[in-house]
């Protein structure tokens, strides 16, 4: 039983098919070569590969690819904190060494937006360290990491890119209705604005975009909200200094039926970073709200 998904290998950059995953949806793609035409053998190297499709596969017998489920288990955090609202949302986790952090917004029906931090040893259980660095009701005993322009949607990363400078080893794009500001970390807890006007201004974005280092293409590569045709989709663009940007373009989804997509979540996957795994939220109109 073999993972399944569907991945396009074209340098254009072009996501495969939307395979449903409950509420959530798989996108995978790559960022190898096109293939004018079909070669009689799949030249890869040592490169390792995942079996999302059928790219590496000539026939099956007995066999099947399966998509497997996630399964809820641990608990891993409680946003419980004054400062953390009823409304705690966009979490980024990452592996950092034998690190694993963790950053989410904190907000309510109060207008404060704050972005906070916490931290584990094992991915499982997280736990939040007392920062000291902004003001909540008269105290800084909280884990409040970012306080300011882009609080709504603070999505950090480790920049991956081997020249980047010694202050700027974290990056994180975030942003409101005029665009995304770019940040930078030398330690991923203190962070100051790259640049003071919004660097990307094409899209919709009041939801989470990303952004992160790829190492395929070696340039940094942008994942953000957009509005096509009455729909939520995602947009992309590339840039080399994380500042200086180009024109954001669309997905294409290979003639899927158009639907919602809701954030993104698309990362490169950590063994094959050629291959780009989306975990975009399906967005459903019609549906009504649960009371909880």
């Amino acid at each position: 039983r073999i993972d399944a998904g569907d991945c396009h290998r074209d340098s254009s950059f072009l996501p495969g098919l939307l395979i449903p995953m409950s509420s959530l949806l798989l996108i995978v793609f790559c960022t190898t070569a096109s293939f004018a035409e079909e070669a009689p053998t799949r030249d890869i190297g040592s490169r390792i590969e995942l079996f999302v499709d059928d790219w590496l596969i000539e026939k099956m017998e007995g066999a099947h690819l399966h998509l497997n489920r996630p399964v809820p288990r641990e608990v891993a955090i409680v946003f419980d904190e004054p400062w953390e609202g009823s409304t705690s949302a966009y979490v980024t986790v990452f592996q950092d060494g034998d690190l694993y952090r963790m950053y989410y917004r904190g907000s309510g029906n109060s207008p404060h937006q704050v972005t906070c931090y916490a931290e584990s040893k094992d991915g499982l259980l997280f736990t939040k360290p007392n920062l000291e660095l902004f003001e909540f009701n008269g105290s800084k005993e909280n884990n409040i990491v970012w306080m300011g322009a882009g609080t709504h949607n603070f999505a950090p990363m480790k920049d991956a890119n081997p020249g980047a400078a010694p202050d700027a080893k974290y990056k994180a794009l975030a942003g409101g209705g005029g665009g995304l500001l770019p940040f930078k970390s030398p330690d991923g807890i203190r962070w100051t604005q790259m640049n003071q006007k919004a660097v990307i201004t094409k899209g919709a974005f009041d939801s989470q975009n990303l952004a992160f280092w790829d190492p395929i293409r070696k340039q940094y590569v942008d994942f953000h909200r957009g509005f096509r045709n009455g729909k939520r989709d995602i947009m992309t663009a590339t840039s080399l200094d994380f500042v200086s940007w180009t024109e954001p373009v669309w997905l294409d989804y290979q003639g899927a039926v158009p639907e919602h997509l809701y954030t993104n979540q698309i990362t490169p996957y950590f063994r094959a970073p050629h291959i780009l795994m989306g975990f975009p939220k399906r967005f459903v109109p019609s549906r009504r709200g649960v009371r909880h």
